[in-house]
């Protein structure tokens, strides 16, 4: 059986196929080829050795639409984050369904808060597989360096509440969990820190809006009302933080709100 990605889907981890040619978004980075993207099973744990097989990926070349971090709230720890809470309930569909992506999400992320470095995320995704339904999945995501590793992806409707976290365990595993409190289905992501492929660790904390859409006259794109999402139960290891804000996309009114365990990205239609 096929996934979403073209990867075949076996009892045990999957087989990639060779599917270079086929572009697809993945948040967090850029555009990869599906053969440089390995799906999971819940309860799987990866390691180095399942990723040798893409030691010769590279980000694919796209013509998509513009690509951004259109809200967000980030925060650096030298010392490292270990865990990371967060809720949120899954908004209405856009009214327009025009080919793009729209991604909610949670991270963890190496080197800076930005495009294309290291992540891991549990996402709430529109679009990701091409149609107008959202999907909540665990996702690993090394945009340059042209690799990621998922979970499965979980069907979701709008006035779903979506639990997550993320865990570093003493041994040296990263845990990333989403679960759909209506339907109780999961999406977990446990990956060995020396799987990651990038020697790295994680000292920023993150809560994106991340879009891919046209540049301009995007707003009916957006997921439609103008109550936009909220996040709630946000904690880092154990603790609310001091958010640092950031708006990029300006054209629908976006605006970021942070309230101690909850976390606001708003917008107009």
């Amino acid at each position: 059986i096929l996934s979403s990605y073209g990867v075949m889907k076996t009892t045990s981890l999957a087989l990639l196929l060779p599917l270079s040619s086929l572009a697809v978004p993945v948040p967090g980075g850029h555009d990869l080829s599906a053969s440089c993207i390995l799906a999971v099973s819940n309860g799987e744990v990866v390691t180095s050795s399942h990723l040798s097989s893409l030691s010769d990926c590279k980000a694919a070349s796209s013509l998509r639409k513009e690509q951004i971090y259109a809200q967000d709230v980030h925060l650096e720890n030298p010392d490292l984050w270990q865990n990371f809470t967060a809720s949120w309930t899954v908004p209405p569909l856009p009214s327009n369904h025009a080919g793009q992506v729209d991604y909610h999400w949670s991270g963890f992320k190496s080197g800076e808060p930005e495009m294309g470095y290291p992540v891991l995320q549990p996402v709430l995704q529109y679009g990701q597989t091409g149609r107008a339904k959202w999907q909540v999945q665990s996702w690993y995501v090394w945009g340059d360096g042209g690799k990621a590793v998922t979970g499965p992806a979980v069907a979701a409707e709008e006035g779903d509440a979506v639990d997550t976290y993320m865990t570093l365990s003493d041994d040296g595993v990263w845990t990333v969990y989403a679960r759909n409190g209506r339907t109780g289905e999961e999406s977990v992501l446990t990956i060995e820190r020396d799987a990651l492929g990038c020697d790295c660790d994680f000292e920023w904390a993150m809560l994106v809006h991340e879009t891919i859409m046209d540049a301009k006259g995007y707003c009916d794109e957006y997921p439609a009302g103008s109550s936009g999402i909220e996040y709630t139960n946000v904690y880092l290891d154990g603790a609310t933080v001091a958010w640092e804000e950031r708006v990029q996309k300006t054209d629908c009114e976006q605006a970021v709100n942070v309230d101690g365990e909850k976390v606001a990205f708003t917008w107009k239609n």
